[in-house]
């Protein structure tokens, strides 16, 4: 095994048999609700949720369902990953509450891949299980402000705020900007909101290749963030590709700072990705949720865009090489910053390693303080020494744990 140990996801919780075995189901999947059912719930996050495991359940073979964090509220923040493949595409909905529509497409999306997967279907002319198999691995989080989206459907429609009255889309770190008045707030400092410290533990650990924002309404698509150069060629070439797929205008990159912190403006800036926001619903200005009968004509818009958008990864030439280390265990993210790299090796704090595992077995101290070090006195286990004592090297022996090595 290489100095630089890399534990990367690999997607099943719910089997012991080999990642090559696939067998098609015989009869197509049903659901407890609809998506229009879902849309008009009173319980908007629970019946995500539902969906969720559902996809997760009955297409277990290339889905893992996992948290990246909690809500003010606690309510889990739920990310489904489709794929094995070696790229990685983020897609997420509802940043803002009254925007849940994207919520839909999103669980929308899902579907679609999933059932042409298990047909072994095409989707705008391409092999899905080919694509999702040896090529991307799509994360979906439909529901990034579960509470706001609780608040909004129960009484208050035009709201726009996390449990704690920040826009979450303007509490990330690029060119935030402290605002707070008695209508408004940006949040006492950027990722200042666990909604916010989720999405970004996510990307930092999961290192997405590009990401894409649901929000509503005005079929337009935010791109520019200051690229210059061969990133900003790249990123248009990603934009006019959206724009023929869903007919939907680009905004002009001219007054960009006029609007800023936000997670695509956080994406471009720091972590140097193409990232996209994709205004769906019609007339800009709405301050309810969009109406569901605006749905049809989305989602005729935006049913290609995850394809394409893995298209047109694949033929991109200039990519951020990979730098952290991923760990997802018991079907949640361990969180970025508590893992590591100390010359070429990875380590966890001990009490970390015990809220991974419980208990360390005495049998297993020795082997494990034997690759120890102490930071400010803290006692910190080596990852390598820890897989080897979990038997997590080939990920079949522990149902709990899907985990591949990359040298």
């Amino acid at each position: 095994m290489s100095k630089r140990i890399k534990i990367f996801l690999f997607a099943i919780i719910y089997t012991l048999t080999t990642f090559s075995t696939f067998s098609v189901q015989a009869s197509k999947v049903t659901y407890s609700k609809t998506l229009e059912q879902i849309y008009k719930s009173k319980d908007v996050y629970t019946d995500t949720q539902k969906r969720l495991k559902e996809f997760n359940k009955n297409y277990s073979n290339i889905t893992y369902l996992f948290s990246a964090g909690k809500s003010v509220q606690k309510r889990d923040l739920s990310v489904i990953k489709i794929g094995n493949g070696s790229k990685k595409i983020f897609i997420n909905a509802a940043h803002h509450p009254r925007e849940y529509i994207g919520t839909i497409l999103t669980l929308n999306q899902i579907q679609n891949l999933l059932e042409a997967y298990t047909s072994n279907g095409t989707i705008d002319g391409q092999k899905v299980r080919n694509l999702l198999d040896n090529q991307v691995t799509f994360y979906f989080m439909p529901l990034v402000n579960p509470d706001g989206v609780q608040i909004c459907i129960n009484g208050s429609p035009s709201y726009y705020f996390n449990a704690n009255k920040v826009d979450l889309n303007h509490n990330y770190d690029a060119l935030w900007f402290k605002k707070i008045t008695s209508t408004y707030s940006t949040g006492t400092k950027a990722f200042s909101e666990p909604e916010t410290q989720a999405v970004r533990d996510l990307c930092l650990n999961i290192e997405f290749d590009v990401t894409l924002a649901y929000h509503a309404a005005g079929d337009i698509i935010y791109w520019y963030f200051g690229q210059e150069g061969a990133d900003k060629t790249r990123d248009l070439a990603y934009a006019n590709m959206l724009k023929s797929t869903t007919g939907y205008s680009l905004v002009s990159p001219a007054n960009y700072k006029s609007s800023t912190s936000g997670f695509k403006d956080w994406c471009v800036q720091k972590l140097k990705i193409p990232s996209f926001t994709l205004e769906i619903g019609g007339k800009r200005g709405i301050t309810k949720p969009v109406e569901w009968s605006y749905y049809n004509t989305i989602w005729n818009q935006n049913k290609l865009v995850p394809v394409r958008i893995a298209k047109q990864l694949m033929s991109q030439k200039k990519f951020i090489s990979d730098k952290n280390t991923t760990l997802i265990y018991k079907s949640n993210l361990f969180r970025q910053g508590q893992i590591l790299s100390i010359n070429g090796k990875q380590y966890i704090a001990e009490k970390d390693v015990t809220l991974l595992t419980g208990i360390i077995p005495e049998s297993q101290k020795e082997e494990l303080n034997e690759t120890a070090i102490y930071i400010n006195k803290i006692p910190y286990i080596n990852l390598e020494t820890l897989a080897k004592c979990l038997n997590l090297t080939s990920g079949l022996k522990n149902p709990q744990i899907r985990f591949i090595f990359h040298k």
